[in-house]
């Protein structure tokens, strides 16, 4: 999306400290080093939610800074990313504007940044683009195009930089039901990550097909209301979920803090002077900043909590941890591979080869409906009991142990 040198402005005044600095500080430790035992204790709770099987790895990660992960979460990342959109802004004029990141966080509703979609009219004169990605072979996947419904629920604020607004239920030949894509849930909690953890973020920089960024962005701040992460590669994509390891949504990418040169000039990844209005993706930035999830559920509660959408919103915000959180919340239900050709776009919008046939699990192709049971949440109590002992003289992290027999 096309920002303002206002908008990095402000985003540069927020940061007080040196984002690399404490980067680098934070790679030669583990993720709780830092952290008080209340909140070590709270952070591996929300770890269990893995399952009570695979969560031995989400503590060890935490615990001894391991990168080692459970091969479903290559699986529950492409579940996660189906609801993952690009939002095709559009002018008065309907002309492209700019291009975004938003992702469903119910079965109707859409959060993508203020600064993407400022009014409901704006939300109303632009495109909501799922499967915008390519499949296994290569090949541009049909994308499913869908309208906003502002009529149906708007709502932004600006200091949190935050837009939510309904989708259609359906694609405009009525081919299509949005609620396939799934939706990710919002946690009401501050526990979901800790400083000196990876955050993913899945985008569209540049309004490209879908990409994911894998240990780029290390967390290395947390505020009431905002997350600050340090990369030295990533490309930045306003509207876009950072997750933690789990899956979890922790925050929603806003906008950062980007390198200057010594004449004070926004410095950019091909060296070319960055002016005004342009695509944040040309970019480098110090430091990225995200609303944190359990802000946006607090916004939502104050403002329009007994709204029908957002109260289904806030039913599940405050769940367990163990009560299937690291499975976005709906996705799945109705997920049935795209065999949707380009009809479903608007007039001008660019054509799309075909999905190519893979085999599917239940012997289907990829070209074919699948059917799926929906597999209610489970509760599952696990006895945990933690040491934490100080002073043990070293850089990393104090000496903790987990039973979790």
């Amino acid at each position: 999306m096309n920002l303002t040198e206002a908008q990095m402005r402000r985003a540069e005044e927020a940061l007080t400290f040196d984002p690399r600095a404490e980067r680098r500080g934070l790679l030669d430790r583990t993720a709780v080093a830092l952290a008080d035992a209340p909140t070590l204790r709270r952070r591996i709770a929300q770890a269990l939610g893995e399952g009570s099987d695979a969560a031995q790895l989400a503590v060890d990660r935490l615990l001894t800074g391991t990168d080692q992960l459970n091969v479903n979460y290559l699986e529950r990342g492409m579940i996660a990313a189906d609801a993952v959109a690009r939002i095709e802004v559009r002018n008065g004029e309907s002309e492209v504007a700019g291009c975004a990141t938003g992702f469903m966080i119910s079965p109707r509703l859409l959060l993508t940044n203020n600064h993407v979609l400022p009014s409901a009219d704006d939300a109303a004169q632009s495109w909501v683009h799922f499967r915008h990605e390519y499949d296994a072979f290569g090949n541009a996947v049909a994308s499913c195009v869908f309208a906003f419904d502002a009529a149906a629920f708007f709502f932004t604020d600006a200091d949190l930089d935050i837009t939510v607004v309904a989708v259609a239920e359906e694609t405009p030949d009525r081919r299509q039901r949005v609620a396939r894509f799934g939706w990710l849930r919002l946690s009401a909690s501050t526990d979901t990550v800790l400083p000196g953890e990876w955050l993913t973020m899945v985008h569209h920089p540049a309004g490209h097909p879908k990409q994911v960024s894998l240990r780029q962005n290390l967390l290395v701040r947390c505020c009431d209301a905002e997350l600050w992460y340090a990369t030295d590669t990533a490309w930045a994509s306003s509207g876009a979920p950072l997750f933690n390891d789990s899956w979890q949504v922790v925050a929603l990418h806003r906008v950062g803090a980007p390198a200057r040169d010594r004449a004070g000039r926004v410095l950019t990844v091909d060296g070319a002077p960055w002016t005004d209005g342009d695509d944040e993706a040309r970019v480098v930035w110090r430091a990225g900043v995200g609303t944190r999830t359990s802000a946006v559920v607090n916004c939502l509660a104050a403002v329009h909590g007994e709204h029908p959408l957002i109260a289904e919103l806030l039913a599940s915000a405050n769940a367990d941890a163990t009560d299937a959180i690291v499975l976005p919340l709906g996705a799945g239900v109705e997920r049935v591979p795209s065999s949707t050709s380009a009809s479903n776009a608007p007039a001008d919008s660019s054509d799309h080869t075909p999905r190519a046939t893979i085999p599917a699990s239940n012997g289907a192709s990829a070209n074919e409906p699948e059917t799926h049971s929906v597999t209610p949440a489970v509760t599952v109590t696990v006895p945990l009991r933690i040491t934490v002992r100080t002073g043990n003289g070293s850089g990393r992290a104090p000496a903790v142990g987990v039973n979790l027999s």
